[in-house]
C-alpha cells in the first residue's frame, strides 16, 4: 500500500492534488486532478539530497520546491503549451 502526503490548491475552479510518495529513496512529487494525473509531469528528489539540505542548513528546501514548482506548472498551464507546441511542429511537417 503506498502512503503519501497531500497538499490541495485551488485553479480555475478545480481542487488539485500535489501528492508527496516517498519510497524509501526518493521523494516523488506530483500533480492530480481527480485522481488523474494533472500533467505529464513527475517531480523527484533523492532522500539524501533531502537530508543533506536539512543538515547542512541549507535555505532552499528541495522538497518544498518540488511542491511549488508542480502547483506552477498546473496553474501556468506549461504542459498544454508543450503538447500544443509538439502537435503543431508535427502538423507542419517537421
Amino acid at each position: 500500500m503506498s502512503t503519501y502526503q497531500i497538499r490541495s490548491f485551488q485553479h480555475a475552479g478545480n481542487t488539485y492534488e500535489v501528492r508527496i510518495a516517498p519510497d524509501g529513496h526518493t521523494f516523488r512529487v506530483r500533480a492530480f486532478l481527480n485522481d488523474k494525473p494533472a500533467n505529464g509531469y513527475t517531480y523527484s528528489v533523492e532522500v539524501l539530497t533531502q537530508i543533506d539540505a536539512a543538515m547542512s542548513g541549507s535555505i532552499v528546501d528541495p522538497l518544498e520546491e518540488l511542491i511549488k514548482a508542480a502547483e506552477h506548472d498546473v496553474k501556468s498551464g506549461v504542459w498544454e503549451k508543450y503538447v500544443a507546441a509538439v502537435k503543431a511542429e508535427q502538423g507542419s511537417g517537421a
